[in-house]
């Protein structure tokens, strides 16, 4: 600044501006407001604590009773009576630990048809909300082990899902520890399902509901899955998209489709499962099986169609043992007794895992005397049919394989038409049926004709018999009545032919063994006439078959150097063989002219038979011996001692069959 003297006065400089010159500094009011907003907090606290001790304390007994009342009657639709006292006797209560809840003891709820629903208790999940504006409103119902009694095996009809679907207010409901029991009309009670626990859910729109579920059935845990998208329709009887998992150890079902509830249930959609251990499944369902092997690894799946009347599965593919079929199934349920049917095809199955069908007991020497039975036979009607390009089992293959099995009212009739085996044709039909005459028992009606087949593999099969090769016919109509295998065989009745040609019977020489008696009578007789083999050009045998006993109509084989024929009868009762028979050793030149004939006898078990040379045939053919028995039988019994040398020298050991 210049003064007006003209001096020059400097002032001083202003200081610079710092940033801290422009912030406001809150510090205080923020401290104020935190302050508001803890006490405006705890103030509130203790408003909901109050109003959620007070509510309650404050409703009369009879309002909280008629709160309970009016969620368990929307939650299972029903009127519930809910026992007079206090809480652990059924008088409700309301606690708010850990959550607010409503409190029930032991009700029960009124059924139709005999049956009766109860709970030892049940919690009432409050909604927080509605308690802090002075009400109560009910969140979800808990019923702790509740029991569902029915009479019989029919399910009330007034027990439904109807009012899940009834409004946005309709609280959830779950099920602890619940049971299921049939009394039967002589006052006797069942426990059929328990452990029940289920929960189900509607979604926030009130259309769809789900339901997730674990019961025990007959000592085995089962877990499931349900999802309806629309239960509305569904329970009107409408399809709804629907979803169904069940679960059990190691096996499985599945549905994805439309089904619809109502009073005309209705499934369409597709179906699957799959089990590890078939066989321990149908234990579980106390359906046996009915073989002693296999029935392991099974699955299926398939587009289900089911209703009321019928389920059936078409088309269905089927995985049972690593055979695989393709076909059709169907179930229907409308007659006195469910009915099934199918229609299978595959390319190829392995039946060794099923074993052979075994009739006689451990030792394989008798027949089994275990009891039969057709009761199983009578609680279902089946009509399946297989066809299959090959059938292969331990050691035989069988091509262009068609078999059915069919029951009716109890008769099961298995057929086997037209299959290529042991290198012919074969057909055959086996039925089993109740005795008519008894009140327990089978009566069995066998049929079979074989054409052109290999015969040492049809018998061996067929009656373990590897004596007789040669192509041939065979021809069977059997039947017999018991109460066991062996009961049958006592009671059979029938006729059997055989025949065959260009064929050997296995471990004897015929032609061989006469050679060597004709030249040496005594000596050969007694030796040993077990191997080789005798070929025939043709071979026919017929029995007729009454009460156990075959009588042999026809016995014959006819070769270029023997002939033989036999009769006698055999034993089926008692597995043994007594037959006579004549060999004939032919002359070298041809023709029907006979060499020397020579009679035997066949006695025994039909697997280790006997085989004897008549001693006074034997005599004859030796000329050194005719004059003994010549004077033996000159001078009577006297001379029994030279009889007996005589008859001593004559007689043969007795011969097994060869391999035995």
């Amino acid at each position: 600044m210049i003064e007006a003297s003209g001096s020059v006065r400097h002032e001083p400089s202003p200081k610079p501006e710092r940033p801290d010159d422009y912030v406001v500094n809150f510090g205080a009011t923020a401290r104020r407001v935190m302050l508001i907003l803890a006490a405006t907090a705890c103030v509130l606290a203790a408003a909901c604590v109050a109003a959620m001790v007070l509510v309650p304390a404050l409703l009369p007994s009879t309002e909280v009773r008629r709160l309970a009342s009016d969620a368990l009657l929307r939650a299972t639709g029903r009127v519930a009576h809910i026992a007079e006292g206090d809480v652990s006797s059924g008088e409700p209560g309301v606690a708010l630990l850990p959550s607010p809840r409503l409190i029930l003891g032991k009700f029960t709820v009124s059924l139709d048809d005999g049956a009766t629903f109860d709970a030892e208790g049940a919690v009432a999940r409050l909604r927080i909300l509605p308690l802090l504006l002075g009400r109560m409103e009910v969140a979800d119902i808990t019923l702790l082990r509740p029991t569902l009694l029915v009479t019989g095996k029919r399910i009330p009809s007034s027990f439904s899902l109807s009012p899940l679907v009834g409004g946005d207010d309709v609280p959830e409901l779950r099920l602890r520890g619940g049971t299921i029991a049939m009394r039967s009309r002589e006052g006797l009670t069942q426990e059929l399902i328990s452990d029940i626990d289920v929960s189900l859910e509607r979604s926030s729109g009130g259309n769809a509901l789900a339901a997730t579920l674990a019961f025990t059935w007959r000592d085995r845990q089962v877990d499931g899955r349900i999802a309806i998208a629309d239960a509305a329709a569904f329970l009107a009887g409408r399809g709804s998209e629907s979803r169904l998992d069940l679960s059990t150890d190691s096996s499985w079902v599945r549905f994805r489709g439309l089904a619809a509830g109502g009073s005309s249930p209705t499934l369409l959609g597709d179906a699957s499962g799959e089990t590890s251990a078939l066989r321990g499944l149908l234990d579980w369902v106390e359906f046996p099986a009915p073989t002693s092997g296999g029935f392991g690894h099974f699955s299926f799946s398939g587009k289900v169609s089911a209703n009321r009347n019928e389920i059936s599965l078409t088309p269905a593919n089927a995985e049972l043992d690593g055979n695989r079929s393709d076909g059709a199934l169907s179930i229907k349920l409308d007659g006195p007794r469910p009915s099934i049917q199918g229609t299978f095809a595959a390319d190829a199955l392995n039946i060794t895992p099923y074993g052979r069908l075994i009739l006689t007991d451990d030792s394989g020497s008798n027949w089994d005397h275990g009891a039969l039975s057709t009761e199983g036979l009578k609680a279902v009607d089946v009509d399946l049919r297989l066809s299959a390009g090959t059938v292969r089992t331990e050691d035989r293959t069988f091509e262009r394989v068609a078999t059915s099995a069919t029951l009716r009212a109890g008769r099961l009739v298995l057929a086997l038409g037209n299959v290529q085996a042991w290198g012919g044709s074969v057909r055959a039909s086996l039925a089993l049926a109740p005795r008519p005459d008894a009140a327990s028992g089978v009566l069995v009606h066998l049929e079979g004709d074989a054409k052109d087949v290999a015969l040492d593999q049809a018998l061996d099969d067929l009656a373990g018999l590897r004596k007789l090769e040669g192509k041939g016919d065979l021809q069977l109509l059997l039947e017999g009545s018991g109460n066991s295998i062996f009961e049958v065989a006592q009671s059979l009745q029938g006729q059997v032919a055989l025949s065959g040609k260009a064929g050997a019977v296995v471990g004897l020489d015929v032609a061989q063994v006469l050679k060597r008696i004709e030249q040496r009578p005594l000596s050969a007789g007694g030796g040993e006439m077990r191997g080789g083999r005798t070929a025939y050009d043709s071979l026919a045998a017929k029995f007729s078959i009454s009460k156990g006993m075959a009588f042999v109509d026809e016995g014959r084989l006819e070769a270029k150097q023997v002939r033989v024929n036999v009769g006698g009868t055999v034993s089926v009762v008692l597995r043994e063989l007594d037959l006579h028979g004549k060999a004939a050793l032919m002359l070298p030149s041809g023709g029907d002219q006979l060499a020397f004939d020579l009679p035997f006898l066949v006695q025994g078990a039909w697997n280790r038979p006997d085989v004897m040379i008549d001693p006074q045939s034997l005599i004859r053919r030796s000329g050194a011996a005719q004059p003994l028995l010549d004077a033996v039988r000159a001078r009577g019994s006297g001379e029994a001692a030279v009889r007996s040398v005589i008859e001593q020298l004559a007689k043969p050991s007795p011969v097994r069959a060869p391999g035995n």
